[in-house]
């Protein structure tokens, strides 16, 4: 059961190692794009179906994460009993298929229902890829690659602004090369389609190149009988270090859905900028600084480990959540469009810290043969909490207290301070937790 005591085994090839976390980084990337792209099109949807704020944050929130969350623990029964290749790519046929579908709704609830299938496709990226790379790399250089696959989600959110600005202004023309297909769908609908069918491309690459990697570290499960008895006993032997790390990340995750699903709304009622310009200066932002925030969450979780930092995972959870109190509130407050692009740099510099820290501190502490489900269960608690609240809140705020034109901005501030100084407490809290579930899973051990 341990790595250590199991014989040497060699690491598969390291280019072919980072050729599969550049396929799943793309993956998480078009997954975000899917699931966000819809921030850019709340005008045009709320006037042609006819949708309040909240509304439009229950179907950026609570649609995508219903089965999303109920999802995850089937699927990391799936992935640690099962092949996890299959698992990644036919999840990402599902929710490309789902983003395309919604471009065909009619009323909230089409749109409803194809966020919800799409939320039971992405809930295999998370858990799959999380999987795959702890047997694709040695425990030393896991951090580095969970950094690089926590980058996909900087990527996809600017390649959502990006390519949803890009595809606003192409609505027309791909609706003229096809006018008796397209000419009866609205502009946002006509995004919608163009920003799934990428996936359907990638999924079919994956299929065709991605190998199952050997496992190790324990037994798999699979051919066995299906049992909650290990699972529960591994949350229950590190309950304060899970719930730590795993409500330290729904409070960031929180916080993020909600900036992805508001703030381009708040450039518009605040600001008054149109859609295109927005996607341009928000994709110019998080592109570069969000990458840098993937390679540095790496770096630091290394630089923090050489120094015999136990607790280091929770420290950087904990600056994140710091920077969404500090500067999240105060771009949301911005007198400017600029100084809220300033702002929104500082939280970009900070935006994957935590998914690549809990990745991490999850893979650490957990044995191979429960990573799939203990990872499936953070899953489930950042959809059902994170996701759903994040933008659900800001709409319901920004519908019943803040009630004026500009309220979208104290709704998302609030959120936004709210959520960071929770996420510290709760961390504080469990650090010293998760400093004994670290020693005691350095008892059986992990190989370098």
């Amino acid at each position: 059961m341990s790595e250590t005591n199991a014989p040497s085994k060699p690491w598969p090839n390291p280019v072919y190692a980072w050729y599969v976390v550049a396929l799943l980084v793309m993956s998480y990337a078009l997954g975000v794009v899917d699931r966000i792209v819809i921030g850019l099109l709340v005008k045009p949807i709320k006037a042609d179906l006819q949708l309040s704020d909240t509304e439009i944050g229950i179907i950026q929130g609570l649609a995508f994460a219903l089965f999303y969350s109920l999802f995850t623990l089937p699927v990391g029964f799936l992935i640690d009993r099962w092949k996890r290749v299959p698992v990644v790519y036919g999840g990402l046929a599902i929710w490309s298929f789902a983003t395309m579908a919604g471009g065909l709704s009619k009323s909230f609830w089409g749109l409803f229902s194809s966020r919800v299938v799409m939320g039971a496709g992405e809930a295999t990226i998370t858990p799959g890829s999380s999987s795959l790379i702890a047997d694709y790399f040695p425990p030393k250089l896991r951090p580095r690659a969970y950094g690089v696959f926590a980058m996909g989600g900087s990527i996809g959110i600017g390649i959502a602004y990006m390519l949803g600005g890009v595809a606003i202004g192409l609505a027309d023309s791909v609706q003229a090369m096809a006018p008796d297909l397209l000419g009866r769908f609205s502009d946002w609908q006509v995004v919608l389609l163009i920003v799934g069918a990428p996936g359907i491309i990638l999924a079919v690459l994956m299929a065709l190149t991605m190998r199952e990697p050997e496992r190790r570290g324990a037994t798999s499960a699979a051919g066995s009988k299906i049992s909650l008895v290990p699972l529960w006993r591994e949350l229950s032997t590190n309950r304060i270090a899970l719930v730590a790390v795993m409500m330290g990340t729904i409070m960031n995750v929180m916080i993020v859905n909600a900036q992805l699903a508001w703030f381009p709304t708040l450039f518009v009622r605040v600001h008054e900028w149109e859609p295109q310009r927005i996607a341009l200066a928000l994709a110019v932002v998080g592109v570069p600084f969000g990458i840098i925030s993937a390679i540095t969450a790496g770096y630091a979780l290394t630089w923090l480990a050489k120094r015999g930092r136990k607790d280091g995972p929770i420290l950087v959870m904990m600056l994140q959540c710091l920077a969404w109190a500090v500067f999240g509130t105060a771009k949301c407050f911005a007198p400017t469009p600029e100084l809220a692009l300033v702002g929104h740099v500082f939280t970009s510099l900070f935006a994957t810290w935590a998914v690549t820290a809990a990745l991490t501190a999850l893979n650490q502490v957990t044995p191979n043969q429960l990573r799939g489900q203990v990872v499936a269960v953070y899953t489930l608690l950042t959809g059902l909490v994170g996701i759903a609240i994040g933008s659900g809140a800001v709409g319901l705020l920004s519908d019943t207290v803040f009630d004026y034109p500009t309220g979208i901005a104290p709704s998302l501030a609030l959120v936004c301070f709210t959520g960071g100084a929770i996420g510290i407490a709760i961390l504080a809290y469990g650090r010293l937790g998760y400093e004994t579930a670290v020693r005691r899973a350095a008892n059986w051990g992990e190989a370098d």
